[in-house]
């Protein structure tokens, strides 16, 4: 039996080139799902907004068993991870993530927007997988592969090569301008500052530190103390020159 497909061309970066943005003729000799049938062209499900087959609406676990066209759209940002669908009928809670070797210093940069993101060199796939799964978390990765598994639900496959240029994708994708808390989080122990008297830090401070501040923040777990000297403005400046506002 064949069925034909139909990708939209914001998946050409997955697909090859005879199959971008052309409706094909594809070859059913068994009986696959649709996830199965689009990773097996190279698309990862998460990066799948709607799937329609014979113009209705179907989910992931649907299996064709008569001729007919499916079309694939992508997700359309930004992505509302806190709304059910039809692929995605448990929605998040809260926006969490989780980075994985490739995309570290991206994870950083969104803890320092106030971010929960929670990464580490050593995380396996698997144990990415498990964490997504168990914590609700979206997954940010450039590795396609990982994508494909099925604890999965909620990620992105950023495409971009550069840190920076990759904060930018994933705001604009999942709608987190609003959100933005620059400067409320370690981003070491990925936990929320407090606020610290300085005659309660100040025997940790070097001597020009103590003269020209006098507000100052401390990671509850590692104790690390913060403060909103020249590296905060730098900061600030490029990502403001990125057109993100901050929230002071």
């Amino acid at each position: 039996m064949k069925i034909f497909i139909q990708f939209e061309r914001q998946f050409d970066f997955f697909l090859t080139n005879d199959k971008n943005g052309n409706r094909f003729e594809y070859f059913l000799n068994r009986k696959a799902s649709v996830k199965d049938i689009i990773e097996s062209l190279g698309v990862p499900h998460t990066e799948v907004g709607r799937i329609d087959f014979n113009n209705q609406e179907i989910n992931f676990s649907y299996i064709p068993l008569s001729q007919g066209v499916l079309h694939v759209h992508a997700i359309l940002p930004p992505f509302a991870v806190l709304s059910p669908s039809v692929l995605r009928p448990m929605p998040l809670n809260t926006m969490k993530f989780i980075a994985d070797i490739n995309v570290i210093r991206l994870g950083r940069l969104l803890i320092m927007l106030g971010f929960d993101v929670s990464y580490s060199s050593l995380y396996s796939d698997s144990e990415i997988a498990d964490i997504a799964e168990t914590e609700c978390r979206i997954v940010l990765t450039r590795d396609t592969d990982l994508l494909k598994r099925r604890k999965i639900v909620f990620a992105k496959r950023i495409q971009a090569n550069l840190p920076y240029d990759q904060l930018i994708e994933t705001i604009i994708f999942f709608g987190l301008q609003k959100l933005i808390s620059f400067f409320s989080r370690c981003t070491g122990c990925n936990v929320k500052l407090v606020a610290i008297a300085k005659k309660d830090v100040i025997h940790l401070l070097e001597p020009k530190t103590k003269q020209y501040f006098d507000t100052f923040f401390q990671c509850p777990l590692c104790k690390s103390v913060f403060w909103k000297g020249s590296h905060y403005d730098n900061i600030q400046k490029k990502i403001s020159s990125l057109g993100i506002s901050i929230t002071h």
